[in-house]
């Protein structure tokens, strides 16, 4: 087995289909993990122990392993990209403590701070490197069992935990997939998850769409209005108010829109929306219990609130979602979401986290 080219995708999602196909095809050892309860989810990927895909890559292709055991998944992988909505991490987090090496690299897609997470679940456990992700690297979605169709490449920022490192790993991570841009930093790429700010403003301005049975709602195209790009703007703004707070300046729709003004405007977004040939072909969401409101809110959107309020930046744009989706779904999203004792930063300054995330050592 060759450990630099052994791969473990962790998960069944369309991302880890369209993961597992991609490197596949081009030569990589790929095993393909996913936990026990859900290996009904993907039954066909088990039986024919392949993934076929469609659309940026065509073809079968056949993986080295599909088990529902994590230790045969990951024993001997140099790379373990954990692949799943973002309120996996830190189950993935609790599965992985005590089996992984300082030798071997973990990168979560999206990130959504999960190195923080991963870091205070592994406590003073030996801990790999640890990679997040600001978006996924392609558009894509599963249309039929163990068959995945790949819309479009998409190149997301990543951070590193400690950053000291993240220059050195830099182009080991783009031989796996596409990388942007390095950010200073897991907090700054935490910041600069592209989902819950795209995502937001079309989803609370659209509910009635989205949950109406007989319909097939299509986010991108129908829901995207200048309505939602200007609540998507006002939010974008604040979470890009917290950044500053912690020196960065990001700048995550703008790159994701193919915008090239930092000082956008909400046509500028709506354009670059709706000029993206991968985005609006896609359907749904066409549920309201969609990951597209329940990952967004406690992974992103509640996190964000919190580091704000930590670094005294308001969010109101940012709060009312979150107030919104918590009477849509009749959940307390601010107790459920990821908080500041979550990523292990309670109580910390900004420069204190800045140190820890630079290091992974905490004064």
């Amino acid at each position: 087995m060759d450990f630099e080219n052994t791969v473990a995708v962790l998960g069944g999602g369309n991302g880890a289909h369209a993961m597992a196909a991609d490197l596949c095809s081009r030569g990589w050892t790929v095993r393909l993990y996913e936990m026990p309860r859900f290996k009904d989810n993907i039954r066909k990927v088990f039986e024919t122990q392949s993934i076929e895909a469609e659309g940026l890559i065509n073809g079968t292709f056949r993986l080295d392993r599909v088990t529902d055991d994590i230790e045969e998944a990951v024993d001997g992988a140099k790379y373990i990209i954990v692949i799943t909505p973002a309120y996996a991490h830190k189950d993935y987090a609790i599965l992985l403590k005590g089996k992984v090496s300082p030798g071997q690299t973990i990168i979560t897609i999206p990130g959504a701070f999960a190195a923080l997470v991963y870091k205070k679940v592994f406590g003073g456990d030996p801990c790999p490197m640890l990679v997040d992700t600001n978006d996924l690297p392609y558009t894509t979605r599963v249309v039929a069992p163990g068959r995945v169709r790949i819309y479009a490449p998409e190149s997301p920022g990543i951070g590193v935990f400690p950053s000291e490192k993240g220059g050195a790993l830099l182009e080991e991570i783009r031989r796996i997939f596409p990388v942007r841009n390095l950010y200073a930093d897991v907090m700054e790429c935490g910041l600069a998850l592209v989902n819950p700010a795209l995502h937001s403003g079309p989803c609370i301005l659209n509910a009635g769409p989205i949950e109406h049975p007989p319909t097939n709602f299509f986010l991108y195209e129908q829901g995207f209005t200048p309505a939602a790009a200007k609540v998507d703007k006002a939010l974008d703004g604040e979470r890009r108010d917290i950044a500053a707070a912690f020196g960065y300046d990001i700048n995550p729709f703008a790159c994701f829109a193919t915008i090239n003004d930092a000082d956008y405007s909400w046509k500028d977004l709506y354009q670059g929306v709706h000029g993206e040939i991968g985005l609006t072909p896609i359907g749904g969401p066409n549920d309201l219990n969609s990951r597209y409101l329940t990952e967004d809110a406690p992974c992103g959107l509640v996190p964000w609130s919190f580091i704000g309020d930590l670094v005294g930046v308001e969010t109101k744009t940012i709060d009312s979602i979150i107030h919104l989706y918590t009477v849509f779904h009749e959940r307390n999203w601010w107790a459920e979401g990821i908080t500041l004792e979550d990523l292990g930063i309670q109580g910390m300054s900004a420069d204190d986290i800045k140190a820890f995330c630079r290091t992974g050592v905490k004064a």
